[in-house]
């Protein structure tokens, strides 16, 4: 099987688990100190297929459980500055109309004294597949890119290939993930953020401010816009008592200012004990 690891120099190795396969790159060279390492993926990423159940609404719940070695992390859907976002590809499949992952709340992780957002040890990614109800047992044809990072990073695909039961009793790991997202803001009782929005020489620099309580220490707050083109600098975080805020700068491509919706922005507050996610802010 090809692998995804350009730049790197990789080579693959299939490992079958249950009725699917993953197949990751495994061997990279090269690290900071300029000195050759060859690191084997299974040394680094063991990974398990869950193959979940049908939804009532016709979709389907599995999931990717990824256990990591000792110092190791992989990252959240939006890592931070340097990190690697996991990226779910889904082959072609006229039953398959949509997918996305769900995201379990991640940690504050400093690489080199800047914080990324992501997990290290364990953790497990729902899959959700949206397809029509009553259908039978469906083959899945899917690839699952993540980062790594220890003292050098690399990344590993991970190539599915197998069959979704069209029944199965609720995995308790999954639902777990399921139930373990940062919380809503008007389940955690966060009022509306606040923003204030301005043009720089090259994009547009947005400040954000959240009235929150104790996350855990260490904490940040992770911004995302819907525009992937859009390079978005590590926000200044800085908590004072009850206020949070950040600021951070959005340039895109043509490196002009640009036009930003409010109602875009989703505002993700991360600490050691939870996470809250707030969609949209208000003008400051």
């Amino acid at each position: 099987m090809m692998n995804k690891t350009t730049p790197c120099h990789a080579a693959a190795r299939a490992l079958t688990l249950g009725a699917f396969a993953f197949c990751m790159a495994c061997e990279i060279t090269g690290a900071a100190s300029g000195q050759t390492v060859a690191l084997n993926g299974d040394d680094v990423v063991k990974a398990r297929f869950l193959s979940g159940w049908r939804m009532e609404n016709g979709h389907h719940m599995a999931a990717v459980e990824i256990s990591l070695a000792q110092g190791w992390k992989t990252y959240w859907r939006s890592p931070g500055d340097g990190g690697l976002a996991p990226e779910l590809r889904i082959e072609r499949n006229a039953q398959i109309a949509a997918a996305w992952m769900h995201f379990p709340r991640p940690e504050v992780i400093f690489t080199a004294g800047t914080p990324n957002i992501g997990y290290h040890d364990h953790v497990v990614f729902p899959i959700e597949l949206a397809m029509p109800r009553g259908l039978g047992p469906m083959p899945l044809s899917a690839e699952l890119s993540i980062g790594v990072c220890d003292e050098i990073c690399m990344p590993i695909t991970l190539e599915l290939e197998g069959i979704l039961p069209d029944s199965g009793a609720r995995d308790p790991m999954i639902l777990q993930a399921l139930a373990d997202q940062p919380t809503p803001a008007a389940e955690a009782g966060v009022g509306p953020a606040r923003c204030a929005i301005r043009p720089i020489s090259d994009g547009l620099q947005v400040s954000v401010e959240v009235t929150a309580p104790d996350l855990g220490a260490p904490e940040t707050m992770m911004l995302e816009l819907p525009l992937p083109d859009v390079w978005m600098s590590p926000p200044a975080f800085q908590r004072n008592a009850g206020q949070i805020t950040a600021t951070a700068d959005l340039v895109p491509p043509q490196g002009l200012p640009f036009s930003m919706e409010r109602s875009d922005l989703r505002i993700t507050l991360v600490g050691s004990h939870r996470a809250i996610e707030i969609e949209g802010c208000v003008a400051h």
